[in-house]
């Protein structure tokens, strides 16, 4: 079914466009026969803000989207999980959206909103621009994970992934490892990159000069990190040390230098990013960088509600939600 317009939602209606519009606008100047006879032509024929009409007696669609990149993720999913205990908690339905890393997910995502109509969007990502769609859509976007591109216009909030990458390294230099590898996801994203940068900050401060043998960027996947240490290991590259910029790469790791008989961590010691559930099970236990998801999740929808309730309106808001190092059995 084509997209009607405004001019023939009126002609079908039996009113004018102008009275279409004041009914969308909530503007008031009809009677209430005649807005529920627009609403109902409006409905009808699916037009795109269908569910923004069902809204006007509030004003509200009482909805919020949320973006995802991956929901297998658990950090995403801990994310989500944040975000719906306390939007549920003020009457909103969540709209979860997840892209699966797929652009044609995120034109299909785009094109939903528009006809659905949300009060609000959270955007869970580290690529480093905002579809310039859902920038236009007019409705308050709150961003965890910095979208570089975006700062000045939509808020933050964010884990301090530089200071991350910079302790995990540190704690390895300072338990005694003086070469270390860095496993990174090979993806050009905002916390990855962030990480990355903590780790050449810290061999930096300790006197260390990066090796570019030593930096290894693989897809984010477990059984390429065990290549690729396991690449290392048969290349003869000596290494006495791992930061793997998430847990998954940190247990392919461990994967590799077990099959090797390498000690972790008397021969090499490995800290791991995100502390997610499988790192206090892994053998041996993952030392790891701890990310406050439910923070993360709980301050950028409140930040969201402030929004919508037209408060704390700088979009220049940036929040660092602070990282935390969980030793375990991997460092010494």
């Amino acid at each position: 079914m084509a997209k009607v317009t405004i001019k023939e939602i009126a002609q079908i209606s039996g009113v004018s466009t102008a009275t279409v519009s004041r009914v969308l606008n909530n503007a008031g100047g009809y009677s209430d026969k005649t807005k529920r006879r627009v609403l109902d032509v409006l409905e009808k024929y699916h037009y795109q803000t269908n569910v923004m009409a069902k809204g006007l007696r509030t004003r509200q669609t009482k909805s919020i989207g949320v973006v995802l990149p991956d929901l297998t993720n658990e950090y995403f999913a801990k994310i989500a999980v944040a975000i719906e205990h306390v939007l549920m908690e003020k009457g909103y339905s969540i709209n979860i959206y997840n892209l699966s890393e797929d652009a044609n997910k995120e034109r299909l995502m785009i094109r939903d909103l528009e006809s659905r109509g949300v009060d609000g969007l959270i955007y869970v990502s580290g690529y480093k621009d905002l579809p310039k769609k859902v920038k236009y859509q007019s409705i308050p976007v709150v961003c965890i994970n910095r979208l570089e591109e975006m700062d000045k216009e939509v808020p933050v909030i964010e884990s301090d992934h530089q200071y991350g990458g910079y302790l995990a390294v540190r704690t390895l230099l300072e338990k005694g490892s003086k070469k270390i590898v860095m496993l990174r996801d090979e993806r050009d994203i905002l916390p990855i990159n962030f990480r990355y940068q903590g780790y050449l900050e810290a061999l930096k401060e300790y006197g260390y000069q990066s090796d570019s043998r030593l930096i290894c960027r693989i897809p984010f996947n477990v059984g390429h990190a065990q290549e690729a240490i396991t690449t290392l290991i048969e290349n003869g590259i000596d290494f006495d040390g791992i930061f793997a910029s998430s847990d998954l790469l940190a247990i392919g790791a461990l994967k590799a230098l077990q099959i090797h008989e390498i000690k972790v961590p008397v021969d090499v010691q490995v800290v791991g990013f995100d502390n997610v559930t499988f790192s206090q099970y892994s053998h041996p236990t993952l030392t790891t960088i701890h990310q406050a998801t439910d923070q993360l999740g709980e301050r950028a929808s409140e930040l969201l509600l402030d929004l919508m309730n037209n408060q704390n309106l700088d979009s220049n808001k940036r929040m660092v939600v602070p990282v935390d190092l969980v030793e375990r059995e991997t460092t010494r």
